[in-house]
């Protein structure tokens, strides 16, 4: 039983009972913003959808098209049967259509998706060169040489304490 009061929908209780609050979705990082990339990569696979089930009804439509003309057929309007079959062959073609198009989206999302890809490569190799720039400031070809000098010494001293 539902009972509205200004504009407010209620169940079981009427007038009596608070309406329940919406829950409101919450996202993992309030400071997070849309970039234009993101709201593409959605728009693509809103499209996506969108074409996917427009295909699937233009399928069934072909489908129940066939059908209809071959009972159409029996019963001697053939005719009306070469109509509809002329209806199912545009209803093909236009699913065909919307198959390459769908082809297009998807090969679209995947081209992104590997740009994302190679831009996190190529940020990874930078920070690695980064790292490997600073490391070689730290320790000098000096340093590496003094204490492979200083290896070689206490390498010599032990073999001297053994004769």
């Amino acid at each position: 039983q539902k009972a509205t009061n200004t504009n407010k929908t209620t169940t079981m209780g009427g007038f009596h009972s608070k309406p329940k609050p919406k829950p409101t979705p919450k996202s993992s990082n309030p400071n997070a913003t849309i970039t234009p990339l993101d709201r593409a990569i959605l728009d693509l696979k809103n499209s996506r959808d969108r074409l996917t089930k427009y295909r699937a009804k233009l399928a069934l439509d072909a489908t129940k098209l066939a059908s209809r003309a071959k009972t159409l057929h029996s019963n001697n309007d053939t005719k009306m049967a070469l109509q509809l079959l002329k209806l199912r062959k545009y209803k093909l073609h236009e699913a065909d259509r919307v198959e390459e198009q769908l082809l297009n989206v998807l090969r679209m999302v995947d081209k992104i998706s590997e740009k994302q890809n190679e831009n996190e490569v190529i940020s990874a190799m930078k920070r690695g060169k980064d790292a490997l720039e600073i490391l070689h400031k730290e320790v000098g070809i000096d340093d590496v040489l003094d204490l492979m000098d200083e290896v070689r010494d206490q390498s010599e001293v032990e073999r001297r304490r053994r004769f």
